[in-house]
């Protein structure tokens, strides 16, 4: 991997899911059923290996140095069409793919080199990491480089900063916190913004313990991981409680440059048919270290308590 810009992620316990107090004020903050964030619960712990992450998501320059070598053809060019949101719902958009985000007549990945690469489906990200000689983290490496050991809401700490992820938010200027505030900015961001609202990776971020960058929002981010409940017997939502039972579908985190503040939490999950994609999916790579190689200790964060993080998702 020489000249590929990764950090080094050291080995430790990782603090995985969310706890009951955390849920609950989430469910009393914004619009959507507790139902929909139970998939993260209970809050527990596992050992994380050593690794290496990707700074930043993979890039269109880097991805196109892929795809124009090998002749690769992503999901949605195979198919034809790429999901993007028009004024109202998702539109089955021809010719809208990672070269051309909103299609034909929308800027292009030339025109936008250092943005995170979208329309990528789970065969695009892992045929990338393959040819790069890397490979795709998994769910716990994921939310462990985002959160750190001590669990934290978002990569930066728990205090919500809509200027260091590129969401709605952001954009927006001001809270969202229902689907009619989302779409009241949507109306206006759908036809006076640059779409996809992506920011070059090189932009100021809530930068993660470990030093990676752009872990909440801008993209959401490929795992390797294969979604099933941290409970199984736990009651989900319906969609939740379908998808599990499939065991085909994978991991998706990170949230992306039209999701709500906690949508962008480190402990969100979304899972996904492996051949889907839209213009805010994207993925960075993991890696093994090469032994011997001592790991640098990253800037730790203070500690906090689980009241902490419920009374601070307010702010």
């Amino acid at each position: 991997m020489p000249g590929r810009d990764m950090v080094t992620v050291p080995a430790g316990v990782a603090v995985l899911g969310s706890s009951e107090d955390h849920l609950d004020g989430v469910a009393a903050v914004q619009h959507l059923a507790r139902d929909w964030f139970e998939d993260e619960t209970p809050q527990h712990r596992t050992p994380v290996r050593r690794f290496l992450l990707d700074r930043h998501p993979v890039t269109n320059a880097q991805f196109a140095r892929f795809a124009n070598s090998t002749r690769y053809r992503t999901v949605a060019e195979q198919r034809g069409f790429g999901l993007v949101y028009g004024p109202d719902f998702w539109d089955e958009t021809p010719g809208a793919t990672w070269r051309q985000p909103t299609g034909p007549n929308g800027p292009t990945a030339d025109q936008r080199p250092d943005h995170p690469v979208v329309h990528i489906a789970w065969p695009d990200a892992a045929g990338y990491a393959a040819w790069s000689g890397l490979r795709l983290p998994t769910e716990t490496e994921w939310e462990y480089a985002a959160r750190g050991p001590h669990g934290h809401l978002w990569p930066w700490g728990d205090t919500w900063n809509p200027d260091l992820a590129a969401c709605a938010e952001h954009w927006a200027g001001t809270q969202i916190n229902d689907g009619p505030a989302w779409r009241t900015w949507w109306t206006t961001h759908h036809h006076t913004a640059t779409l996809p609202s992506t920011r070059p990776v090189t932009t100021t971020s809530g930068t993660s313990w470990c030093g990676a960058a752009h872990l909440a929002g801008n993209v959401q981010e490929w795992t390797a991981t294969t979604y099933h409940p941290y409970n199984p017997n736990r009651t989900y939502i319906d969609l939740y409680q379908h998808i599990s039972t499939l065991g085909t579908y994978k991991v998706l985190r990170g949230g992306g440059w039209m999701a709500f503040r906690y949508q962008t939490r480190g402990a969100e999950r979304i899972a996904a048919d492996p051949t889907y994609s839209n213009f805010t999916t994207g993925f960075r790579c993991a890696a093994d270290p090469p032994a011997g190689r001592k790991p640098r200790p990253p800037p730790w964060h203070a500690d906090c308590t689980s009241t902490a993080l419920v009374r601070r998702l307010v702010g």
